[in-house]
Formats: C-alpha cells, sequence, structure tokens
C-alpha cells in the first residue's frame, strides 16, 4: 500500500535541530530547564510525533524506542539527551533505508490520494465511485497511465449502470455494447423530448468512450498511454460523469 511519508521530512528536521542543539550545550553540564519549559516540551512533542508516525508506517523499532523514551523522565541534561537522539536518529534512518519511496512531479501532486477529483456532487451522486477515483489520480500521479485509465473505465462502468437502470429498470453485468443496444431499444419507445434526447447523446457516449478507451484499455496493444492522454482521458470522464449528475442521473 502506498503511504505518505511527508511527515518524515518534518520529523527529520526537528530531531536534526534538537541533537545538534544538545552536542552545542553537552559540554556544559546545562539542564534542559535552564534555558526554559520550551526545551522540554519540544523534546516531548519530537518524541510523540516519531512514535505516532513511525507506528503509522510501520517502522516498529523507532516506534517502540520513541514509546520507550516517552515514559521514562526527560534526559536532565543535554549531555544526557545526545544519546537518545542519536539512537532514534540512528534506528529511524536504519528502517527508512530499507523503505521503497517515490518521488511525485510537482506539477501531478494535487492528484495523489485525492477524495474530490471530480467534485462533491459526483461523489454523492455516485459514491461508489470514490476508490475508483481515487485510484486513478494516485496512479497518475505516479505516472501509472494505464492503470489510471482503466480505473476511470471502472468509474465509466458506474455511470453506465445508472443509465441502464434508469432506462430499463435493471443492469445486467455484461458487455457495454450489449447494454447500450438494449438502451438504445428502449430509447425508442419513450416520448419525444429533451429528455429522451439527453438519454440517447448520453447512450452515444458510452458507445464513443467504449471504442475510443475501454476496449484500448482493457486489451494487450502496442500503444500504450502517456501522461497527456491519461490526462485527457480524466479530465473527459470527469466532465461526463459531472454531466451524468447535472442532469439526475445517480446511483
Amino acid at each position: 500500500m502506498l503511504q505518505n511519508y511527508v511527515p518524515f521530512y518534518d520529523i527529520g528536521c526537528r530531531l536534526n535541530n534538537l541533537l545538534t542543539r544538545a552536542q552545542l550545550f553537552s559540554n556544559s553540564g546545562t539542564s534542559l530547564t535552564e534555558l526554559g519549559k520550551s526545551e522540554v516540551t519540544a523534546h516531548t512533542e519530537l518524541l510523540e510525533a516519531i512514535q505516532q508516525a513511525c507506528k503509522e508506517h510501520g517502522l516498529t523499532h523507532t516506534a517502540d524506542m520513541a514509546a520507550r523514551a516517552i515514559v521514562r523522565p526527560v534526559p536532565a541534561t543535554y549531555r544526557d539527551q545526545v544519546p537518545e537522539l542519536i539512537h532514534l536518529q540512528d534506528s529511524l534512518k536504519s528502517e527508512l533505508e530499507r523503505e521503497s519511496i517515490f518521488r511525485i512531479d510537482p506539477l501531478h501532486k494535487e492528484y495523489f490520494e485525492r477524495n474530490d477529483l471530480f467534485g462533491s456532487e459526483v461523489a454523492a451522486a455516485f459514491p461508489s465511485c470514490a476508490r475508483d477515483i481515487q485510484r486513478a489520480g494516485s496512479c497518475y500521479a505516479l505516472e501509472q497511465e494505464d492503470a489510471c485509465v482503466h480505473h476511470l473505465m471502472l468509474v465509466l462502468e458506474r455511470g453506465l449502470k445508472a443509465l441502464s437502470v434508469k432506462i430499463l429498470g435493471t443492469y445486467q453485468q455484461t458487455n457495454w455494447q450489449s447494454v447500450i443496444n438494449n438502451i438504445t431499444g428502449q430509447l425508442k419507445n419513450m416520448p419525444a423530448g429533451p429528455q429522451r434526447e439527453f438519454y440517447r447523446e448520453v447512450n452515444s457516449q458510452f458507445g464513443f468512450l467504449k471504442d475510443a478507451y475501454r476496449n484500448h484499455s482493457e486489451h494487450a496493444h502496442d500503444d500504450p498511454y502517456d501522461m497527456p492522454k491519461a490526462l485527457m482521458i480524466f479530465n473527459h470522464v470527469r466532465s461526463f460523469m459531472q454531466e451524468l449528475e447535472k442532469e439526475g442521473l445517480s446511483e
């Protein structure tokens, strides 16, 4: 599972700053409290941050070290503080070196693990799409273009299901073309008017999306998606789902 390691940048900086300060005063025999209560507070808050972040990310050794340090009295002097901070720093460094960390391009960061990429209205109308919308954004941020499009097609399928239930009263999970054909046949029996035209246009769009994106994404091919194409499909699917919600389609 992908995890957010950003908190460790803050923890690392705070740990290094405290250690540098402790080493600076270590030979003076100065008590932490002599320079103010903020020194003790900074030490305690850092231990709590390390324990929580390491526990959440499975860095159990460092989490246990921090947990034990929390229940002990705060070091009386900077000289006593230095070895505790060094041991925590070494343990954290050792555990992080065994992790695989991905860098996200700043231009794509806004897509990573976001729950609102299609807007709150689509989220409310199609709650079952939440996971795939988030996954599509995260895959795009990580430059996994094919995976991004795959999740977008799962979002679209729920839109097709909503249209099928609206027009046919049911949804048979078969190939898209069969569903589209059944909807086309049923729409011929609807009274002419704006609503029928909207449903016909939506159904036609599903046919286009099936041929242009879904079939391509579900089969082996020698024309892989690139980032611009994945973003174009992402924006197209988002606009389409927003239009479905705007016209009253929902789960």
